[in-house]
C-alpha cells in the first residue's frame, strides 16, 4: 500500500505548478552556475598559471646563487579549486597569497587576481541553490501535506481503509524527497553538462565521487524542511495557518539564525588585530637585541670585513637565528588564533541546519575556511624542504662558512651561506595537494552526523503528530 501512496504523491506532485516552477527556476539557476564558474575558472586558472611562471622565473635568475635562492620571498597563488562551483566557500574573501622563502613563511594575505566577469553572480553556486531555493520549495510541497487533506476530507477516508498512519506517513515523505531530487539532479546535470565539455575544467575519478557525495548531504539537507513541513502541517488544522508558521520558521532557520550568530560572535569576541601582532614581534625581538651578549661575544656586532675582530659569527648567526625564530613563533600563534576563531564563529552559527550543510558541503568540495588553513601548513612544510635543501647543497661548498640565518648582509658579505650556482630542476618547488577524498570524508563525517540526528528529531516529531492527529 505504501507504494502507492509514494505513486501518487509523486504524481500529483509532477503535475503540481509548484513542481513546473520549482524545475524551471532551479534548473535556470543551476545553468548561470555553471556558466559563471567557467569564466571565472578560466581566467582565474590563466591569472594563477602566469602568476606561477613569474614566480619560477624569478626562482630561476636567483639560483646562480645558492643563498640568493634562500632569500628569495616566493609569492605563491592559492590554486583554482574545480569544485568551487559545489560551494565556493566565501573563496574571494579568504586568503589567496603566500610568501615564503627559506626562513620564514609570511601571514596569508588577500590579492586581487583577475576581474570576473559577470561579478554579480559570482557567489551563486550549489550549496546557495539548494540551502535557499530547494528548501523553500519543500516546504511548498509538504505545507498542507496533511492538514489540507484534512480539510478536503480524503485524510479521513483514506485512513477509513484501516492504513497504518506510519505507512502514509512514509509514503508522503518518500513521494516529495523523490520530487525534490528530480530538480536537484536535473539542475547538477545541467550544470555539469556545461562545465565538463569546457576548457581547461578537468573533473577526475575522486571529483566525481565527491559529486555524489554532495548530492546525498543535499538530499540530507532537504529531507529536514521536508520533515519539518510534514511535522507542522500534522500540528495545525488549516493550510494557511501551516504556510505561515512554515515561511518564518524558514526566514528564521535559513536567514537569521546564521547571520545573527555571526554577528553576536563578532561582538562578543575580539579578533587578533595585525597591528596588536606587530606590536608583540617588535618587543619580542628588541628583548633579544638587549640581551644579545647570551648568544655570544659581539653577537650584536658586524663589519662587512670578515677579518675585523669584532666580528663573531657563530654568535651573530644564533642571534638572527633567535629572532627569526620568535618572529616564526608570533605568526603561527596569529595564524592558530585567527583560525580558531574563524572556526569557532562557524561552530557558533551551527544553530542552523544551514551553516552545518555549508559546512559539510565545503569540506567535501574542498573550499572554505579548511582548505585556507590546510593551505598554509602545506606552505609552512616547503619552507622547512627548501631551508633543508639550502643546508645540504651548502655542506658541498668547502669556502662556505655553513652559518644558515636569516641576515642577507651575513650571507653576501661573510659567504655565511654558499654562493655557488645550483641547477634550478634540483631546487623544492611549491605544489599545492587537495585533500583526498578519504580526508574529506573524515572531516565532513560531524556535520553528515547532525545533519542526520536533526533528521530523525524531526522525524520522531512528525510521526508522533501524526499519530495523535483528529482528522474530524
Amino acid at each position: 500500500m505504501i507504494r502507492h501512496i509514494i505513486v501518487k504523491e509523486i504524481i500529483e506532485n509532477l503535475l503540481s505548478f509548484r513542481f513546473a516552477l520549482s524545475i524551471l527556476l532551479t534548473t535556470c539557476l543551476f545553468a548561470v552556475c555553471g556558466y559563471v564558474f567557467v569564466v571565472d575558472y578560466q581566467e582565474q586558472s590563466s591569472d594563477y598559471w602566469k602568476k606561477t611562471n613569474e614566480n619560477l622565473s624569478a626562482l630561476r635568475e636567483r639560483s646562480s646563487k645558492l643563498y640568493e635562492v634562500a632569500f628569495y620571498k616566493q609569492g605563491l597563488y592559492r590554486k583554482p579549486q574545480r569544485l568551487a562551483m559545489c560551494a565556493e566557500g566565501e573563496e574571494k574573501a579568504l586568503p589567496n597569497f603566500f610568501q615564503v622563502n627559506a626562513f620564514t613563511a609570511d601571514l596569508p594575505k588577500t590579492k586581487g587576481q583577475a576581474n570576473f566577469a559577470l561579478p554579480q553572480f559570482s557567489n551563486i553556486d550549489w550549496g546557495l541553490i539548494v540551502s535557499l531555493i530547494l528548501s523553500f520549495a519543500a516546504l511548498v510541497f509538504t505545507y498542507n501535506s496533511i492538514c489540507g487533506e484534512r480539510e478536503a476530507g480524503t485524510l479521513r477516508l483514506t485512513l477509513a481503509n484501516t492504513i497504518p498512519r506510519h505507512e502514509i506517513l512514509l509514503g508522503k515523505y518518500a513521494g516529495v524527497m523523490i520530487t525534490l531530487a528530480i530538480p536537484l539532479i536535473v539542475g547538477m546535470l545541467v550544470s555539469l553538462l556545461i562545465i565538463v565539455p569546457s576548457q581547461g575544467v578537468v573533473i577526475d575519478g575522486g571529483e566525481w565521487i565527491k559529486i555524489l557525495v554532495l548530492i546525498f548531504i543535499s538530499l540530507l539537507y532537504l529531507s529536514i524542511f521536508v520533515l519539518l513541513g510534514v511535522l507542522i502541517s500534522s500540528r495545525t488544522s488549516h493550510s494557511a495557518n501551516a504556510m505561515a508558521i512554515l515561511l518564518l520558521t524558514w526566514v528564521v532557520v535559513v536567514i537569521l539564525l546564521p547571520s545573527l550568530s555571526r554577528i553576536i560572535f563578532d561582538v562578543t569576541f575580539e579578533e587578533p588585530t595585525e597591528q596588536e601582532l606587530q606590536k608583540r614581534i617588535e618587543d619580542a625581538r628588541q628583548e633579544i637585541w638587549d640581551n644579545h651578549e647570551r648568544y655570544g661575544k659581539n653577537a650584536g656586532s658586524m663589519s662587512n670585513n670578515l677579518d675585523n675582530p669584532i666580528n663573531n659569527p657563530p654568535a651573530r648567526a644564533r642571534l638572527q637565528n633567535a629572532v627569526m625564530d620568535v618572529t616564526n613563533q608570533l605568526l603561527q600563534e596569529h595564524h592558530t588564533k585567527w583560525l580558531e576563531q574563524a572556526l569557532a564563529r562557524r561552530n557558533f552559527a551551527c544553530l542552523s541546519p544551514t551553516v552545518v550543510y555549508q559546512r559539510a558541503s565545503e569540506t567535501i568540495a574542498g573550499t572554505g575556511i579548511r582548505r585556507c588553513a590546510d593551505l598554509y601548513g602545506q606552505v609552512k612544510r616547503y619552507e622547512l624542504d627548501l631551508k633543508e635543501f639550502i643546508r645540504s647543497r651548502d655542506l658541498e661548498d668547502t669556502q662556505s662558512l655553513h652559518l644558515i640565518g636569516p641576515e642577507h648582509n651575513m650571507a653576501r658579505s661573510w659567504r655565511a651561506i654558499s654562493h655557488n650556482p645550483i641547477d634550478f630542476d634540483s631546487i623544492p618547488k611549491f605544489q599545492e595537494y587537495p585533500m583526498t577524498l578519504g580526508q574529506s570524508l573524515k572531516l565532513a563525517v560531524w556535520d553528515t552526523g547532525l545533519l542526520m540526528l536533526i533528521n530523525l528529531g524531526l522525524f520522531a516529531g512528525a510521526f508522533v503528530s501524526f499519530l495523535r492527529y483528529d482528522v474530524r
